[in-house]
């Protein structure tokens, strides 16, 4: 089997504030980065060990380095190097299954350092249905017939996704005990996080698990065209999006967009 692990940073265990651990500049990041790395070797392993033959994985945090440490990476996985943030590369209906690694909920979720993509939407609805990452990224590869096997992250992160894919295999390895600060709609939380040794074990042996029901689960899917409407936390943040063709203002925070294929939406 050949599989593709998307990756981001503040779903990590251990993961918990955003300028200290999630920004390139913040005096914890290089241990962020590191400790998702390990997490995402653990998980590696688990697929190995449930068939997985190719393993690819995408740091989809920032720009480069992503947030995954490539020196520390696992011997037998390919990584998909300096291709920005702006969504995974590489995707094709060669692959089996994909995997969400260290994932967060969308803005207003409630959850461990929740946002959709940037700290400046607030809300963002595609043809009626509330999204964030976990969606965007879940249909970019269902695009090509790729089912989401496999999620974790903090308890709400892993909720949004059982809710779109009910079958999904899951590892929770932090919960939110309410907020501490905001960055624009970046939400901060106390939190409660499992040992780094522990949210590895689980990782292993979820994503084995996934790797063995692969073949079970669907995946999830919204039919174009796509209606997006963003909802933003400023005015400035809207009039920036509308220099792009085909947004259309709704209200001063409000956009709304209507494309025929998920490459074209615009945030």
């Amino acid at each position: 089997m050949k599989v593709y692990i998307v990756c981001d940073l503040e779903g990590v265990a251990g993961v918990v504030d955003f300028k200290k651990q999630c920004m390139e500049d913040g005096p914890y990041y290089k241990q962020a980065i590191s400790m998702a790395t390990h997490e995402l070797n653990a998980l590696i392993e688990g697929v190995i060990r449930g068939g997985a033959r190719e393993v690819y994985a995408w740091p989809g945090h920032g720009s480069f380095p992503g947030g995954i440490d490539v020196e520390l990476l696992h011997p037998e996985c390919q990584l998909m190097m300096h291709a920005g943030d702006a969504g995974p590369v590489g995707v094709d209906e060669s692959i089996d299954a994909m995997l969400l690694h260290g994932l967060h909920g969308m803005a207003g979720s409630g959850g461990v350092l929740s946002h959709s993509f940037y700290p400046f939407p607030k809300n963002i609805w595609l043809n009626g249905l509330k999204i964030g990452e976990i969606a965007l990224n879940m249909l970019t590869f269902s695009e090509h017939g790729v089912p989401t096997v496999f999620v974790s992250g903090d308890k709400v992160a892993v909720e949004e996704a059982m809710k779109l894919v009910p079958d999904i295999e899951a590892a929770v390895v932090k919960w939110a005990l309410g907020e501490k600060e905001k960055l624009g709609a970046l939400s901060i939380q106390k939190a409660k996080s499992l040992s780094l040794l522990k949210a590895q074990d689980l990782l292993k042996e979820t994503g084995r698990r996934a790797l063995s029901r692969a073949k079970l689960i669907s995946p999830f899917w919204i039919e174009p065209p796509y209606e997006l409407r963003v909802e933003y936390t400023e005015q400035k943040y809207a009039e920036f999006a509308l220099e792009n063709t085909g947004v259309e203002k709704i209200d001063d925070v409000t956009t709304i967009q209507t494309r025929d294929s998920l490459s074209q939406l615009t945030f």
